[in-house]
């Protein structure tokens, strides 16, 4: 896609750049602008999302460990998990609300 975008900046610009030369140019800097600004915002949603999960297969791993097998333990343990769990989901929700995707 930036290639397309780079494709219509360039114009074989005069010696003195027109009016709607200058404009052009300062509509397609800022199209760029919002591209690039878009894609760091997804790449930073997906980043946190990717650190959820491991941290959540972490934490259930370790809940495993400490219950050694005990059902209540485990039980008890798995409330603490779902827990965390939830306030990540809304974590990762409120994360990226500055963007309309």
């Amino acid at each position: 896609m930036s290639n397309e975008l780079q494709r219509w900046a360039e114009q074989r610009p005069a010696l003195v750049p027109s009016r709607a030369e200058r404009e052009h140019a300062r509509a397609v800097g800022r199209v760029l602008h919002a591209t690039r600004l878009t894609g760091l915002q997804v790449d930073a949603e997906a980043a946190i999302a990717g650190r959820i999960m491991e941290r959540a297969v972490d934490l259930d791993a370790y809940r495993r460990q400490l219950a050694n097998g005990d059902p209540v333990l485990d039980a008890v343990l798995a409330r603490i998990e779902v827990g965390f769990v939830d306030k990540a989901i809304r974590v990762q929700r409120n994360f990226g609300s500055g963007f309309g995707l």
